[in-house]
């Protein structure tokens, strides 16, 4: 194969390919974002690494599969492979410094600064998508993941539409998590960016947030508004019950 000293632009056909070529792979699943610090990180690590890493991007708006296989982790994030084409880490809103601490680990065996579990691809049968809401952490979701994550999802589904700007989203989000765990294998806990996916956020009038809604069997069976610990966890232990 030949030395790359830039990103390789990639797609679903060929990214097997691309992880089978006994290097180590960064690859960063994105949306479009424009972010030229984010890109230029990626830039200068290729060119740094080249001949001992690869670094590719795969656009996950046209390659949905993809972003499916890695449980729809929110975007920019960064996909770590071993040079046997095996997830060794991950991290959702990748910044710079993440691309870096990366490319590290990657190359020379540096310790993340925070590991977090390496992803796992979903197997043939969608054993891993979690359709039956057994996961340890919220499913970021989006418009096109929206009806096999949400609608037809086997157990009741609590959906947190936020934003990343939004305050009260981001000091409810630990609270989120914590139910998640806690009621794991019960309901499945969902985030979706409303600034990012507007068009469930129009179906469903979406006009403050944060808004958290339960979703069984494909409808919508309650709903508040606010960053309201008790509200929240009345409206799970109600669609369990």
């Amino acid at each position: 194969m030949p030395v790359f000293d830039t990103p390789i632009t990639t797609d679903s056909n060929n990214l097997s390919k691309i992880l089978k070529q006994d290097l180590p792979v960064l690859l960063l699943l994105h949306e479009g974002q424009r972010d030229k610090p984010l890109e230029d990180a990626l830039n200068k690590v290729a060119r740094k690494q080249k001949g001992d890493l690869l670094v590719v991007k795969v656009d996950v708006r046209e390659n949905p599969g993809i972003h499916s296989d890695y449980k729809n982790i929110a975007t920019p994030a960064i996909i770590s492979f071993d040079a046997k084409g095996k997830a060794q880490a991950e991290i959702d809103y990748a910044r710079p410094g993440d691309v870096r601490s990366h490319a590290a680990f990657l190359v020379n065996g540096k310790p993340l600064p925070q590991d977090k579990p390496k992803a796992q691809a979903s197997t043939s049968n969608g054993s891993s998508n979690g359709s039956n809401g057994k996961h340890s952490g919220p499913i970021q979701v989006s418009d096109k993941t929206w009806r096999n994550e949400v609608l037809k999802s086997k157990v009741p589904v609590l959906v947190d539409f936020w934003a990343p700007w939004c305050g009260p989203c981001r000091s409810i989000a630990p609270y989120v998590e914590q139910l998640s765990k806690e009621y794991a294998g019960q309901i499945k806990v969902v985030k979706l960016d409303t600034d990012r996916n507007q068009v469930m956020a129009r179906r469903y009038d979406i006009r403050s947030i944060p808004t958290f809604a339960v979703f069984d069997k494909g409808q919508q069976v309650a709903r508040m508004s606010g960053a309201n610990p008790s509200g929240i966890k009345r409206m799970v232990e109600q669609a369990i019950s």
